[in-house]
């Protein structure tokens, strides 16, 4: 793996070069004591990982993760610095993939670097990480973003209804979750409960980034490729309900209730990715679905050499989300209730194939596609919730006895 570091101060470069070469000679590692020198390299050289800091004579840290990700969008974008303004870090937030703060134990920093290289992955990992590291944002609706606009210019705002606009809309869940579980605003441990995560965050905060720093990005086509945002943002808003109602009145956890939601909400956020991004022409992709009988994750890795659950895992996984978050995501690709390895992963895999109360609104804007999407009362969705855990239950006896101390 090639690692750029970027730093004004020399005797900080070469501490972290004895740190990284240390832990892992394999590495190449080259060092810029200058934003302008990163970006010279930049244009000649390819990286798997740029890591700068922020406040820097001349050019920033901010300009040098801009040209990166112009430069090199498949490079993994890093922050180490330990006094970079709140301002900086919104500004640059939908530029690098994790902030890390100065000082940091190299045993720790190095753990965040070795999750963080493409060794290891398989083929269909890398190319899920390739599509996703250069994407800036998860775009939003408009009328999500007109809401909550709306709430934040009042004078006191209703932090209830904030939230709940929040949790509605995939593009501002994703940048919120991702900006409060940084190393820089983190409290310690994982933010996993959006509620939990704007609480967090704060009204004032809040306003800054929406109003002032621009970090939802309006989606400018309802239907990419063919997918119906509303339709995408309904079905995965009533897993996320579903789910979580399941787990709480399974459990009494709220915080686990908390998580399933979240986790519900990002399950599909993978389709998304596919569809916004040209090169994958996905339309392609859901128009041989129409026509053919392989499932729309096979259609996607004969297709795409990936499928949306690793496309998903991967931005999560990238963005700091808890791993716990990646996993469900992940195992949400087409395999059955046996292959859930966690409760709340059982919870979104069955509330994803029955969402609700009422049919989702079509996920394909030109058709109803059923073998992508099925829909189903309440209470067979229950039922169904119901028998396939008892089933699971049985497959993995050796689950966490405080997720089944409580259950039916």
């Amino acid at each position: 793996m090639r690692v750029l570091l970027v730093d004004d101060d020399p005797l900080v470069l070469s501490a972290l070069n004895r740190t990284v070469l240390s832990r892992r000679p394999e590495w190449e590692v080259v060092l810029a004591k200058s934003g302008e020198m990163a970006v010279g390299w930049l244009t000649q050289t390819p990286f798997d990982m740029v890591m700068t800091d922020m406040q820097m004579p001349g050019m920033d840290g901010s300009t040098v993760l801009k040209m990166s990700q112009k430069l090199q969008p498949g490079a993994i974008r890093m922050v180490l610095s330990g006094h970079a303004p709140l301002v900086r870090i919104l500004e640059a937030e939908g530029h690098y993939h994790r902030f890390i703060m100065k000082p940091i134990e190299p045993n720790q920093l190095m753990a965040i670097l070795s999750s963080l290289s493409p060794e290891g992955l398989d083929e269909e990992c890398l190319m899920a990480r390739s599509l996703v590291a250069g994407l800036e944002r998860v775009p939003s609706l408009r009328r999500c973003v007109d809401q909550l606009k709306a709430l934040l210019e009042q004078p006191d705002p209703d932090l209830v209804e904030v939230c709940r606009v929040v949790a509605q809309d995939l593009g501002i869940a994703t940048s919120i979750l991702k900006l409060v579980n940084s190393a820089y605003l983190s409290v310690g441990h994982f933010i996993a409960g959006i509620n939990e995560a704007v609480e967090y965050l704060g009204l004032t905060v809040l306003r800054e980034l929406v109003l002032n720093r621009g970090i939802m990005v309006v989606a400018t086509d309802a239907a990419p490729a063919g997918l119906s945002l509303e339709g995408l943002w309904g079905h995965s808003h009533q897993v996320a309900l579903t789910a979580s109602e399941w787990i709480r009145s399974a459990t009494g956890d709220q915080t686990l209730a908390a998580q399933a939601f979240s986790v519900g909400l990002l399950h599909d956020v993978g389709k998304l990715v596919l569809a916004i991004n040209p090169a994958c022409n996905y339309r392609a992709v859901i128009e041989h679905g129409h026509i053919g009988n392989q499932s729309l994750q096979d259609l996607e890795r004969q297709w795409l050499g990936t499928d949306h659950g690793k496309v998903g895992a991967q931005l999560l996984h990238l963005w700091a989300l808890p791993e716990s978050f990646s996993a469900v995501v992940k195992e949400q690709d087409g395999n059955g209730p046996a292959d859930c390895t966690s409760l709340i992963s059982l919870a979104v895999h069955c509330a994803h194939l029955l969402p609700g109360t009422h049919p989702s609104p079509d996920l394909f804007h030109d058709g109803s596609h059923p073998r992508f999407l099925r829909a189903a009362t309440v209470e067979t969705a229950t039922s169904h919730w119901v028998q396939q855990l008892s089933s699971w239950r049985q497959t993995f006896l050796a689950v966490d006895a405080a997720e089944i101390a409580s259950l039916p």
